[in-house]
């Protein structure tokens, strides 16, 4: 029990980032916080919100604490496991059990901010203040977790599935989008005569396409090297993300789509044939039947998940732009608006101004939300799903009245994360197929 209700002491640190980056709490224990608006300090917030509850499931992993958890709490269910000491997957269900709630946390505020207009809507002071009953609210939602029968969670693991597929394919399109920003960014300052941007260009392109190389290679090495039928499949999987590989880099450099689409290039291509070389390569160490692997790659697997769920989230809290590709999603609902972190508090009238503590907030979403708030929290929700299924090391749960939960590999998570680095290809591929097809429409 002890292990359990440690998570309110840990979650209530994200009271403190809230007083360093929020709005309302600012004004509570921050007075030498710079001047911010609310759209900014409120998407920070959550950010390191979900940053914080991923650490707290992170933990969970720890071997004294799922120890801990093992002994203390039989009355959810039995687990069963080959080697008889069943911690690991205790705490494989502890990390359900925290995403679940932080993901069903995300999930409610996205309800709840269905069609909010502006900030004069009365839900808007849920959005951006009560920090500390939220936290509450999550701290709680995590320990009631902990009471919840383990044969719920084997449902639930399908539900994570299937969010994580489509927090790939979200994922992908903040990649490209931020791709796209990038090589817009560079390209321009490189025609304006700097000789450094033209330099980083060429040699970001260089670098991903030689560790998507290097990772190819790697994985023919170590994933197909036995004749058993499923490293027969590990070489269809990845002959076949190189192959896609190819194709992208051949579509990016046509001559008729460069034409129809000036801005297309080698880096976002890079982009997304390093994204899709980390998906084959997570799902060919992952099987079932492993042909041969190298030891850590589950480690790596999950830290490298983790790395690129926290950057895309982040992303996704800073870039909501309306020309953007994620302002196209809904991320934004300003028109010509740029929610950018950088600028998004210029031409705020003094009137939309407050005092909080000695501190200036700038309430810039009077006139009109710069961002949707509900597909925003979705978002958070879909990751929070995707990081249950990466911290679980994709997990499949499988319940007997007779055993109680087994937790074993399974093809289904093979199989979602190999569709979706497929799915994604072709949607870049449409992308860029798009305005040649359809040239009566403006894809500027």
């Amino acid at each position: 029990m002890g292990a359990i209700l440690s998570l309110c002491s840990l979650t209530s640190c994200a009271g403190q980032a809230a007083c360093c980056c929020g709005t309302s709490a600012c004004g509570l224990c921050c007075r030498s916080c710079p001047s911010c608006t609310h759209s900014t300090s409120t998407r920070m917030v959550y950010a390191v919100l979900f940053l914080l509850t991923t650490i707290v499931a992170w933990v969970m992993l720890d071997p004294e604490i799922s120890n801990r958890i093992a002994n203390s709490h039989p009355d959810v269910g039995k687990v069963t496991c080959d080697s008889g000491n069943c911690a690991y997957e205790w705490a494989r269900l502890a990390v359900y059990r925290v995403m679940f709630a932080t993901g069903l946390f995300f999930a409610a505020l996205a309800l709840i901010m269905v069609r909010v207009q502006n900030s004069r809507d009365c839900r808007a002071g849920l959005q951006n203040g009560m920090w500390g009953i939220k936290i509450l609210v999550l701290a709680g939602t995590m320990v009631g977790a902990f009471f919840i029968d383990n044969t719920f969670f084997t449902g639930w693991g399908w539900v994570g599935l299937v969010g994580a597929f489509f927090f790939m394919v979200i994922q992908l399109i903040l990649l490209v989008d931020f791709a796209h920003s990038w090589n817009e960014s560079w390209l321009g300052k490189a025609e304006d005569g700097s000789k450094c941007y033209s330099f980083g260009l060429v040699a970001s392109v260089v670098l991903l396409y030689l560790a998507s190389a290097i990772g190819t290679v790697l994985m023919f090495v170590y994933y197909t090297n036995t004749e058993g039928e499923s490293c027969k499949l590990n070489k269809f999987f990845i002959g076949f993300n190189l192959a896609l590989a190819v194709l992208c880099t051949v579509f990016a450099v046509h001559p008729r789509i460069r034409e129809a689409l000036p801005s297309s290039g080698l880096l976002q291509a890079g982009v997304v044939i390093a994204y899709t070389t980390y998906l084959t390569w997570s799902s060919v160490s992952d099987s079932p039947d492993i042909c041969s692997g190298s030891s850590g790659s589950s480690t790596a697997t999950v830290v490298l998940g983790a790395i690129m769920t926290f950057v895309c989230v982040g992303y996704s809290a800073l870039r909501t732009s309306s020309a953007s590709q994620m302002g196209k999603l809904g991320m934004s609902t300003a028109e010509d608006s740029s929610a950018n972190l950088l600028d998004e508090g210029d031409d705020i009238d003094d009137a939309d101004d407050e005092e909080a503590g000695g501190q200036r907030v700038i309430d810039n979403e009077k006139h009109g939300v710069l961002y949707s708030w509900t597909f925003f929290h979705l978002v958070f929700a879909l990751a929070s799903l995707y990081m249950m299924m990466i911290l679980t090391d994709w997990a499949v749960l499988k319940s007997s009245s007779d055993t109680g939960i087994n937790i074993e590999r399974g093809w289904p998570a093979v199989w979602v994360r190999m569709v979706s680095s497929w799915l994604v290809v072709l949607m870049y591929l449409w992308t860029l197929v798009a305005p040649l097809v359809l040239s009566d429409r403006d894809f500027s």
